[in-house]
């Protein structure tokens, strides 16, 4: 198996992580199967194309990010990840729109 499988992995249990889904959750709204989203996490098997893109707009994201070789920059630089498990939807969206008015006022101090 390609080691890109194994990153794409990673990436989408990364991601699934910080959105505070369960691998049960992020499947159905893929259109794919508990099973299959749990192979394609561990680096076992391929998914299509389709699966990816289907994935990627499950999490909100561009398919681009989700296989971006630099996506793995937090963990290269140290950044730890904050679960938002466990948080109301509202509760989820103001912790979110926080991070990005952060992000904002810091890219402009750059």
């Amino acid at each position: 198996m390609h080691p890109l499988y194994k990153r794409l992995g990673q990436r989408l249990k990364q991601e699934r992580h910080v959105r505070g889904l369960t691998q049960q959750e992020l499947a159905e709204r893929a259109g794919l199967t508990t099973a299959f989203l749990s192979y394609l996490e561990n680096g076992t098997r391929k998914g299509s194309l389709d699966a990816y893109l289907s994935l990627s707009a499950a999490l909100g994201l561009e398919f681009e990010s989700l296989a971006a070789a630099g996506s793995q920059r937090a963990a290269a630089t140290g950044e730890n990840l904050v679960s938002l498990r466990g948080l109301s939807a509202y509760d989820t969206q103001a912790v979110r729109s926080v991070v990005r008015s952060l992000r904002r006022k810091g890219s402009k101090k750059a």
